[in-house]
């Protein structure tokens, strides 16, 4: 070797490196796809366990919610109404105590509490972990009516929902002009809570008397004059036409018929 030449490495040996070196690449790629391939035969297995593991869960608190006493029905909480219709409601409701809270039907619950005749309306949810809520709306007094049994509160839809031994000072009450003996007709209750609907507050606050007849036409007396209403509907044009006619003082308006009105 010239000393011209000493840091040029000879072609044998550069040759050597680089078949060395590629067999080391072609090792190294061969250990990489190998690892990949265990990877992916490995995946299936992690799938296939942790699917298992899922269900295995699932199951478990499926059972626990729909099928093991852990979740069942302790308590029946009644929202809306006071002491003494909450047992009413708590019976009509019929909760089963000790069914899981899942499976109880809130739907059927509540279709049997509307059937109790104060409650308007009433919604039935699920409380977790054991208790059910029963929350009613409850009806609220239009006026009240004479039964054959005695006395009654009448909502706004003309519905007796409730029987009582004294009727509120507020509230005027309705006689049927077949006897005490009789419960008016319930179209004549309906016209009885549209015609109160309509009337302003100061002409109802001197009604004095409501009578229904057993057709369900309403008459009553409007501080010194007698109303015949008629019966349900055109409240708006009755209201309308009877204000008018007050203005001439009369002891007697006929608007049970709108547009051919009768005063004497």
């Amino acid at each position: 070797m010239s000393p011209g030449r000493a840091g040029l490495t000879p072609p044998a040996a550069r040759a050597r490196r680089h078949r060395s070196g590629r067999g080391r690449s072609r090792s190294s790629a061969r250990s990489r796809f190998e690892q990949r391939m265990s990877r992916m035969r490995q995946r299936p297995r992690r799938v296939a366990v942790g699917v298992v593991l899922a269900l295995t869960v699932l199951g478990a608190v499926g059972w626990l919610v729909w099928g093991s006493s852990v979740m069942a029905v302790e308590s029946v909480v009644v929202e809306g109404v006071d002491d003494d219709d909450q047992q009413v409601v708590l019976d009509a409701a019929a909760v089963p105590f000790g069914e899981p809270l899942a499976r109880v039907d809130v739907g059927a619950t509540a279709e049997r509490v509307r059937e109790v005749p104060f409650v308007a309306d009433v919604g039935v949810t699920r409380s977790w972990p054991r208790t059910i809520v029963v929350s009613v709306t409850l009806r609220e007094a239009l006026f009240a009516v004479r039964t054959g049994t005695g006395l009654g509160l009448v909502d706004d839809a003309g519905v007796v929902f409730r029987a009582v031994d004294t009727v509120p000072s507020d509230l005027v009450v309705v006689n049927s002009t077949d006897g005490r003996a009789s419960t008016p007709a319930p179209e004549g209750l309906q016209a009885v809570a549209a015609m109160l609907g309509v009337l302003p507050e100061d002409l109802r606050t001197t009604i004095t008397q409501i009578t229904v007849s057993s057709a369900g036409m309403v008459t009553f007396r409007l501080g010194e004059v007698d109303v015949a209403w008629g019966g349900p509907g055109d409240e708006t044009t009755k209201l309308t036409v009877l204000k008018a006619l007050l203005a001439t003082e009369p002891s007697f308006i006929d608007v049970s018929v709108p547009d051919t009105p009768v005063t004497r």
